[in-house]
């Protein structure tokens, strides 16, 4: 199975990529995302999917690969549960487009087991509806974030200019 598309996000490349690299943002925004931790480079997680008639518990890792911080990374995700496995093998360009970023993706996967059995289709379908769903929170995500390091940043930069106020006389 293969996917590809693209994604705009209003917020600045590095807004962007650190979201991709933090494992609390990724578990908030996945779907059935029930753990996600960083352990030694690599990704490690548990997620309950449902395609179709078939759902189930998957365990895996997701692998980083060829990073090019912050514009290009792949990722070789292996995961198994009792519906079957998914082994992919995905990579996630960024680039700046006016005032946000564009992401590009493309993957490769391939399905076996129980969840293999739906079809295709099926799979494609709720395959693109988890990315859309996944894409859309975390772009709420980045553009909470930017708000709120840019409203830090205002708030420094005016505290830094603001008069010193005067030191009491003292008697």
């Amino acid at each position: 199975m293969k996917l590809a598309g693209d994604y705009r996000f209003e917020a600045a490349v590095r807004e962007v990529w650190d979201a991709l690299f933090d494992p609390a943002v990724l578990a908030a925004v996945m779907p059935g995302c029930e753990k996600l931790e960083r352990v030694d480079g690599q990704f490690v997680g548990e997620i309950k999917v449902k395609i179709g008639p078939v759902s189930g518990a998957f365990a895996g890792k997701v692998d980083l690969k060829d990073i090019d911080e912050p514009r290009r990374y792949t990722m070789v995700v292996d995961g198994r549960g009792s519906a079957g496995f998914v082994k992919a093998t995905a990579v996630v360009e960024l680039e700046a487009d006016g005032d946000g970023t564009k992401m590009r993706y493309q993957a490769d996967a391939q399905v076996g087991g129980k969840l293999a059995s739906v079809g295709e289709r099926l799979i494609n379908a709720s395959t693109r509806a988890i990315v859309k769903e996944a894409l859309a929170g975390l772009h709420t995500n980045v553009k909470i974030r930017a708000a709120a390091y840019k409203e830090a940043a205002q708030a420094k930069a005016a505290e830094s200019k603001a008069p010193a106020e005067p030191e009491p006389a003292s008697e």
